[in-house]
């Protein structure tokens, strides 16, 4: 057998990654993180890494399709990584089974989110000073709510970093930025376009705000989910194993310069 190519071995790679994030998901626990007085109770997976020590945990945020099984081996990769992570459904308290159509689904997400963040603080097993959100599509919209409000406003106790996948980034600004952004996007995507996003960055880079940005080229919207090519409400749906494979490194990376090595 001959030598085995750069490109092979690129190839070979996003194919374990997609591999890893499509395996069946492993026994997480499926919990409720407590009603209040402002919210209902609120279904949650949660997956530990074997270790006892508090680890930083991540909690992870769906898109407008709802909670599924890819949100839980989402949980169950960060876990074999050394992260406890949480997977929330936001739209189960609502009864709702699609939220797309909805222009408040992020608003009521990141609500969800900031509830689900104080309960975390107070789990065993969860270094509170070290927490991470990771959103997706309408998940990535609330990620930004948390971290880039449209009015400044602190972010969540303990919450160090953020990573958005495909948010849409119009009407954002980059002054008020308080958390560590990493955003993953394709510059072919005609749902939540790159071009905002970019335009964000850059201000972001002008006045010197922890914000990263990688545009994957020729990628659409939700180009990390492997299904065959699709229109979703009139939007060019593709997976690229490339570009799934290099934001999930792009993602560990990020959440291990700024939540530590778990």
């Amino acid at each position: 057998m001959g030598p085995i190519s750069r490109r092979g071995v690129a190839l070979a790679a996003a194919a374990l990654c997609v591999a890893a994030l499509t395996a069946p998901a492993r026994a997480g626990e499926s919990t409720t993180v407590p009603a209040s007085a402002a919210l209902p109770a609120i279904p949650a997976y949660v997956a530990r890494p074997a270790a006892a020590a508090a680890r930083p945990a991540v909690l992870i945020l769906h898109g407008c399709e709802g909670f599924n099984s890819r949100y839980a081996r989402i949980a169950d990769q960060l876990a074999s990584q050394g992260y406890v992570a949480v997977a929330i459904d936001t739209l189960r308290p609502r009864d709702v089974r699609n939220a797309c159509g909805e222009r408040s689904g992020s608003r009521l997400e990141a609500a969800y989110a900031r509830a689900t963040l104080d309960w975390m603080r107070g789990l065993p097993g969860i270094d509170g000073a070290r927490l991470a959100v990771l959103g997706y599509s309408m998940g990535a919209i609330a990620v930004l709510d948390l971290s880039d409000p449209f009015h400044p406003a602190a972010p969540p106790p303990g919450v160090l970093a953020a990573v958005a996948y495909y948010p849409a980034c119009r009407n954002r600004t980059a002054a008020n930025l308080r958390v560590p952004l990493l955003i993953l996007i394709g510059d072919a995507d005609d749902w939540t376009p790159a071009a905002p996003c970019l335009q964000l960055a850059a201000a972001g880079a002008r006045l010197g705000r922890p914000m990263t940005i990688v545009p994957y080229p020729g990628a659409t919207h939700a180009f990390n989910i492997d299904r065959p090519d699709r229109l979703a409400y009139g939007h060019r749906l593709q997976f690229d194993a490339a570009a799934a494979s290099d934001a999930w490194r792009q993602s560990l990376t990020f959440l291990d310069r700024y939540l530590g090595a778990p």
